[in-house]
């Protein structure tokens, strides 16, 4: 149907307008940061950014900020890579599982029932400390403890069991200062040791609840060994969850 010649500079005057609103679009949508290896580069120059910045440092492009993929996150270094989970099965099998439970009683100074637990629970993806298994297996027989690692949720704490670690998630990093701030407190020569701890274990475990894989959750304290004395620095959760795999591993391995 003709348009009538009245009409025609509405229909100009729409056709510039619309241009112009696409052409502000595009300007806003800007190329999102790139990943790889877990680390954030700009996505004009390629150089490597600050976290959670907007802007390259080297070519000063703007960019938008997004949480890297899965494929783009980094391989978890807490917990059995499907390499060392066949290796345990396969030296569980060859030792018979009488020798291999004794030996990871040994290993970790626990019950040999609870060894067998641990060793029957263990696997790719799951916290390291309880074997997956979301207990204490050092507390009492009698006992119902939480794995103070993972708090019952029996995955890694690092990875949340997809063996992926999360990178990229501002919330994470800004509940993460906020909990180093509350550490840094209670390190205080004032606070009594089991106080600590105490507030320690409830931290942990509201950070998890939220942000369990993301990449700061592998620097959450170890609640039992927080403030330790001597001297020592108090180790983290994580760290001691994958001595505790290594210290199997190694005692599986031994002819």
């Amino acid at each position: 149907m003709a348009i009538p010649r009245s009409m025609g500079w509405l229909v100009v005057t729409g056709g510039i307008v619309l241009a112009l609103v696409g052409l502000s679009f595009l300007a806003l949508d800007k190329p999102n940061v790139v990943w790889g290896m877990g680390r954030a580069s700009c996505p004009h120059c390629r150089t490597a950014v600050p976290a959670f910045a907007k802007r390259c440092p080297t070519c000063r492009e703007e960019f938008d900020w997004v949480v890297a993929s899965d494929e783009e996150s980094p391989w978890c270094a807490w917990c059995l890579t499907p390499g060392e989970d066949e290796a345990l099965r396969l030296r569980r099998k060859a030792l018979g599982e009488e020798v291999a439970t004794q030996r990871v009683a040994q290993a970790l100074s626990i019950s040999p029932a609870a060894a067998a637990t641990w060793l029957h629970g263990v696997g790719r993806g799951q916290c390291g400390w309880c074997g997956g298994t979301g207990k204490d297996l050092g507390a009492a027989a009698t006992e119902t403890v939480p794995c103070p690692v993972c708090f019952g949720e029996s995955r890694c704490i690092a990875c949340d069991g997809d063996r992926r670690v999360r990178v990229g998630l501002e919330a994470s990093h800004a509940e993460f200062e906020r909990y180093r701030a509350a550490a840094d407190v209670l390190v205080a020569p004032a606070t009594p040791t089991e106080t600590a701890r105490s507030e320690i274990k409830t931290a942990n475990e509201a950070f998890l609840r939220r942000y369990a894989g993301a990449v700061e959750a592998a620097d959450l304290w170890f609640p039992p060994l927080f403030l330790r004395g001597n001297g020592e620095a108090s180790p983290r959760a994580a760290t001691m969850a994958r001595q505790r795999l290594g210290s199997v591993l190694s005692a599986l391995k031994a002819p």
